[in-house]
């Protein structure tokens, strides 16, 4: 009963990490993941164990659940985001130079955080929800960021790693953003390359833009959405609490693999095992 009543209640936990004198140094570590509400309770033995699962975006939660239909008439991208976390009990933080406006933008009968993660998509700037913030940011500005971490291979700060690479939809060498204005009577054109790649393929897209300066922002943050998964990696770490998603690393010593990357995904995980922290990598871009 008293985990029922929890669950209706949407009991808050706040998560926190508290290392104890880790580098013998008679300090500690506190490490606060953040609030999150109870999502699951489960119950399994012998011998018996509960566990529970809480998560920063309820699956109930109105944000994610709630069907709506609105025209979006003369509303730019950060516009949209902080009207939507206003409405939800949330709070907006826009951390992007890039900030496409709207004549009109319809959602139809889509939850308000699917809108607003495919504008999000669609505009190249990247969405995360946490601690009841909707965090819209640009990953090129985090990617300009200098590294946390310099991963060595075999130098005894990871237990496992992968690293791969891909060529489906990741060798583009050219994007070119087309509009033609009916009522101006004119076609605006932007063009990003990246003379890296030798590929000889261009990606074209038809989108509404206002200008050749907007067609060209567009036309680097679609080129960089497709190319910037080429080079992959994943370790798990010995556990980091600095390694979280958004900051960035440099891998050495691994051939082909060597460079500067961001962190896609960090998982913490405290067990029998002691505690580690798992870190999915993609590859820095430069010059878009």
């Amino acid at each position: 009963e008293a985990i029922e009543a929890a669950a209706a209640a949407k009991l808050e936990i706040e998560a926190v990490l508290l290392q104890e004198n880790q580098r013998s140094d008679g300090k500690d570590i506190y490490f606060p993941f953040g609030t999150f509400e109870l999502d699951t309770v489960t119950a399994s033995g012998p011998p018996n164990v509960v566990t529970i699962k809480a998560t920063a975006l309820p699956f109930n939660a109105t944000i994610r659940q709630m069907k709506k239909t609105k025209a979006w008439e003369g509303y730019t991208l950060s516009g949209i985001a902080n009207e939507i976390a206003a409405n939800n009990g949330m709070i907006c933080m826009y951390e992007s130079a890039y900030n496409p406006a709207y004549d009109r933008v319809e959602q139809i009968k889509t939850s308000d955080i699917a809108f607003l993660r495919k504008l999000c998509h669609e505009a190249g700037v990247s969405l995360k929800t946490t601690n009841k913030i909707i965090v819209c940011f640009d990953q090129a500005q985090y990617e300009a960021k200098d590294e946390v971490l310099v991963i060595q291979r075999g130098d005894g700060t990871y237990t496992k790693y992968n690293v791969g690479t891909s060529t489906a939809d990741t060798q583009y060498s050219s994007c070119r953003v087309r509009y033609n204005n009916p009522a101006k009577g004119q076609c605006i054109i932007g063009i990003a390359t990246d003379s890296k790649i030798k590929s000889k393929q261009q990606l074209e897209i038809e989108a509404r833009v206002a200008s050749v300066g907007e067609a060209q922002t567009l036309a680097e943050k679609t080129l960089r959405l497709h190319n910037k998964f080429q080079k992959t990696a994943s370790f798990t770490m010995i556990g980091n609490p600095n390694l979280v998603a958004g900051v960035t690393v440099k891998l050495q010593k691994f051939g082909g693999w060597d460079g500067k990357y961001i962190v896609n995904r960090a998982v913490h995980k405290v067990g029998g095992s002691g505690y580690t922290t798992q870190i999915q990598l993609r590859n820095v871009l430069e010059g878009y």
